[in-house]
């Protein structure tokens, strides 16, 4: 990443900060860093020059010099790595820039890189502890979390959030932000939250540019729980019909018995709701847990921005489908029955007020829901192409190419589709006869209104989404991992990875 906003740099040094070749130097940084979010250019009076992707030019001419990484930049003129801060764009990120310099060595301001640091450190470190018994938290040394294998723990600090205050864990994190290295012990809850555990911790520092983040690698030093005192559940009812009528009587219990006690019951590990591998969680409408009986560290938790494995924002596309009247999504999902290995599981949800709702779900087992970051990160490539080509090339053309099944857009499963932000289809070069048709509500093999969460995901800005889809490769309905983005606030494109058939 360095060396390309260097490079980067260099194109701006003949471009000057703004204007349509600037972006176009930013625009092909971006393009080689499909898990970056934006760019900018920064004048040395702190305005904002340019802007990409194209959705975030709004805040171009904007003056950000009240942030202090921006007058840390300017200030110091040397590539730098900032502490996660909320950007203008509208997220909490880093951003990793280099100064620009004139081609007579003036100093025009500087370009960077924006990205969520659990997305750029989960690159480097899920492989490594793929099969291992070793969890990996990263701290900045003011206490931001900005990395955990449990993603819940991700943007708290270890000085202020409720969740840490036992004396003990303060004392372990005070030497862990003060010491570059080091080695001991501490007590919290395991990766699965069902129980306290004791923790065996090691740390050094890592970082570039500025950075100086405390990586510390755990292992458990309290003996696994057995199945018996874990929350592995083995039975599975025999169809969804059966788990949307198991939701549905919980949600009429919890009418009849008041929010409150209705929660007790539903926290109750051995209580009337808990049959087999099925139980009742529950959500505010905010993504702030409410009942995990087999989770119980994590009762009081945000966990709107929680991603599956995959990138898909699972808590976010259970609180949609509960807003709408109740549905079905896909996420993976640990599974207790199978080692807490990673698999496709498919929930209900019904909203029991505007405030709350509860759900269930299955795990889909016998689909095989593996896509590698390889893939994923092609698909985004892809997918991003595609939104610059319909921007640079008008909804027209871009939809007459992306329906040429002998185009680039195309080939095979990999094809571009694209549909308006109302359900109508716009490009789908495999099945033609349903263009300019509404496929709004259309549910897929497992009852999930696929387009519909599309939109929502690309109303958001994109993102990623499962759907079960023809493969035109081999005539048979296949899980599919999607990605979508907006061209405008009008239509948005999209393309999938497909893994089993189902």
């Amino acid at each position: 990443m360095r060396s390309l906003n260097l490079a980067s740099a260099g194109r701006l040094s003949r471009t000057g900060l703004a204007g349509p070749e600037a972006e176009a130097a930013l625009l092909q940084k971006l393009d080689a860093l499909p898990w970056a979010l934006s760019s900018v250019t920064i004048s040395p009076d702190g305005i904002i020059a340019a802007a990409v992707p194209e959705h975030y030019r709004g805040i171009v001419g904007r003056d950000v010099n009240y942030q202090g990484p921006v007058r840390e930049a300017l200030a110091m003129k040397v590539p730098r790595v900032s502490e996660v801060f909320m950007m203008e764009e509208g997220f909490a990120g880093i951003s990793q820039s280099v100064p620009v310099l004139s081609l007579d060595n003036k100093y025009l301001g500087y370009t960077d890189v924006t990205y969520r640091p659990e997305t750029l450190i989960g690159r480097a470190i899920a492989p490594v502890l793929e099969g291992t018994a070793y969890d990996i938290w990263v701290t900045q040394t003011d206490g931001t979390v900005i990395y955990d294998t449990t993603q819940e723990e991700i943007g708290k600090n270890l000085f202020s959030d409720y969740v840490y205050q036992e004396p003990g864990l303060q004392e372990f994190f005070r030497r862990v932000v003060t010491e570059p290295a080091g080695a001991g012990s501490y007590r919290f809850w395991d990766r699965e939250w069902d129980r306290e555990i004791e923790k065996e911790a090691a740390w050094e520092t890592a970082g570039i540019d500025g950075a100086a983040w405390r990586v510390v690698l755990t292992e458990q030093k309290t003996p696994p729980g057995t199945p018996e005192t874990s929350s592995v559940r083995n039975a599975s009812p025999a169809d969804l019909t059966e788990l949307d009528a198991y939701v549905q009587s919980a949600a009429a219990f919890a009418a009849n018995e008041g929010k409150e006690a209705a929660l007790r019951e539903f926290n109750n590990p051995t209580g009337r709701f808990v049959d087999g591998d099925l139980y009742i969680f529950a959500y505010e409408m905010n993504g702030t847990v409410r009942a995990l009986p087999f989770q119980q560290g994590l009762i009081g938790q945000n966990r709107l921005d929680v991603l599956d494995v995959h990138g898909v924002a699972l808590i976010r596309a259970l609180a949609w489908a509960a807003s709408r009247g109740g549905g079905r999504v896909y996420y993976v999902y640990p599974n207790p029955a199978a080692g807490f290995a990673e698999e496709l599981k498919v929930s209900s949800v019904v909203p029991m007020d505007d405030e709350w709702f509860i759900g269930s779900g299955i795990y889909l087992s016998h689909v095989n829901a593996t896509f590698s970051r390889q893939e994923r990160d092609a698909l985004m490539q892809r997918v991003h192409a595609a939104r610059d080509f319909a921007r640079k090339e008008g909804r027209d053309a871009a939809l007459a190419a992306f329906n040429d099944l002998s185009g680039q857009w195309a080939p095979g499963g990999n094809y571009i589709f694209a549909y308006s932000m109302n359900g109508t289809t716009l490009a789908l070069p495999h099945q033609p006869g349903l263009i300019g048709t509404s496929r709004l509500g259309l549910l897929d093999h497992y009852g999930v209104a696929i387009i519909d969460w599309e939109i929502e995901v690309a109303r958001g800005g994109g993102g990623f989404v499962y759907v079960v889809y023809l493969n035109p490769d081999t005539g048979s309905e296949a899980l599919k991992l999607c990605y979508v983005v907006p061209v405008d606030d009008e239509w948005f494109v999209g393309s999938g990875v497909y893994g089993a058939v189902v």
